[in-house]
């Protein structure tokens, strides 16, 4: 059953001008999705992708980023490149005080825009 759903969708350019500042690049990223960003050449649209996965999974979590960090939520992907979602910290607390098990993730963008929607299950 659904018990959240979260969309998002952004501006590539816009998310693209503030990761061009480390601190805010830091303080949104781990690590893993850093390395990640540099295996893809800093795309811009996968950057901003990324961003949008962030945000409508803290919507699914029906918190906003409400006490949950930025990398709080990771967003990683599989041998294929499929996107999943590694939560950590308030967010990981989150999903199990809504019951939810599992979060599905799907980005999509074109050269201007990027969109991800999330969906939490018990």
């Amino acid at each position: 059953m659904v018990v959240g759903t979260g969309i998002d969708i952004i501006e590539v350019d816009r998310v693209s001008d503030a990761a061009e500042r480390q601190s805010f690049f830091e303080r949104v990223f781990t690590p893993q999705e850093r390395a990640y960003f540099v295996k893809q050449n800093h795309n811009p649209q996968t950057i901003a992708g990324t961003f949008a996965a962030k945000e409508a999974t803290a919507k699914a979590l029906s918190a906003g980023f409400n006490g949950i960090k930025w990398q709080d939520i990771e967003i990683l992907r599989d041998e294929s490149g499929k996107p999943y979602v590694k939560l950590w910290n308030a967010a990981e607390k989150r999903m199990h005080d809504l019951g939810g098990k599992s979060i599905h993730i799907s980005i999509s963008h074109i050269k201007a825009l990027a969109v991800a929607q999330a969906i939490l299950e018990d």
